[in-house]
């Protein structure tokens, strides 16, 4: 430049276009950091792709019935892929229609096994599975959980409002149908007292609610989808004694002439229940009312006394 071969802009543009190269390259070794975390996330994701499908579905699916009742499990078998053991041992259940039902049993027991079967998630491998006579197998299983609804321990909510959440199960729903959900499932009251009512926000997994109330806000989309049986499964996990037994008491007056299948390791407020059945180890092992199974010495009457044992030492924690 200085002997007038290279004017002075030609110069400039050599330095930048070398500063201009290397970032090009400036990703790169963020890029080779990432690359083994991606890695590893894809073949998660290709895990999941390439895992046979949990139920088989009809190739041809049947004509859904317009009502499931009865809803008839007989001779019920299922075991999980890579399981040993059966988690239901030859079960039978009848669901008439306003009937409810509660599947009580320890942990591993195959109550929500049993859920999983009827929501068809997991595939029986012996016995009949029936909706108004019809084989639920040869219904599709999007069919089959429009007749037969969950509400679930996890149930999600989305990061958004508490309208929003509720329309997920009816989209069409009009506010009163929405306020009268919310009043079957006693939170009517505290939606009025939020900031912005119905159009309050509830966080990422209903971060910004309290568990109870999250399962309360469960139970009124479950409610609102107006399913013909309703399968509350373990609704009050993880929440502490008073608020679970609260809580079971409010599940059982809000489906009171609804079709329910109430799976609990809670005892609290059963009487309300026409019929108790007591698993252990994927077989029934007693069934009745349960003021009956609760007079006379049994499994039943044994998760009594161990409840009532265990309430004291929790309450001090």
């Amino acid at each position: 430049m200085a002997d007038g071969r290279l004017d002075g802009l030609l110069t400039a543009v050599v330095i930048l276009t070398a500063l201009a190269a290397f970032e090009a390259v400036l990703g790169l070794p963020l890029a080779v950091q990432y690359r083994q975390r991606v890695r590893r996330s894809a073949e998660r994701v290709y895990e999941v792709l390439d895992a046979p499908d949990p139920v088989q579905e009809p190739e041809q699916p049947r004509p859904a019935p317009a009502s499931p009742f009865p809803v008839a499990v007989r001779g019920l078998r299922a075991r999980h892929p890579g399981q040993d053991r059966e988690a239901l041992a030859g079960l039978d259940l009848t669901l008439e229609e306003g009937r409810r039902v509660a599947v009580v049993g320890p942990s591993g027991s195959g109550k929500t096994t049993l859920a999983q079967v009827l929501l068809r998630f997991l595939d029986a491998e012996a016995g009949s599975y029936t909706l108004a006579g019809v084989d639920a197998y040869a219904l599709a299983g999007d069919d089959v959980r429009g007749l037969v609804g969950l509400c679930a321990q996890d149930a999600h909510l989305f990061d958004s409002s508490v309208r929003e959440n509720l329309l997920l199960a009816r989209r069409e729903a009009t506010e009163e149908e929405l306020r009268g959900a919310l009043g079957r499932a006693r939170l009517l009251e505290w939606a009025d007292g939020l900031p912005d009512g119905l159009d309050t926000l509830v966080g990422e997994h209903g971060a910004r609610l309290s568990g109870g109330q999250r399962q309360r806000l469960a139970l009124a989309r479950a409610l609102l989808a107006g399913f013909p049986v309703l399968v509350l499964d373990e609704p009050a996990e993880h929440l502490d004694l008073p608020t679970a037994d609260a809580l079971t008491a409010d599940l059982l007056a809000a489906t009171e002439g609804r079709t329910t299948l109430l799976i609990t390791h809670r005892l609290a407020g059963l009487e309300a229940v026409d019929e108790v059945i007591v698993l252990d180890e994927g077989r029934v092992v007693q069934r009745g009312a349960f003021a009956e199974l609760a007079a006379v010495a049994g499994p039943l009457r044994e998760m009594i006394e161990r409840e009532a044992a265990s309430e004291p030492a929790a309450m001090t924690r």
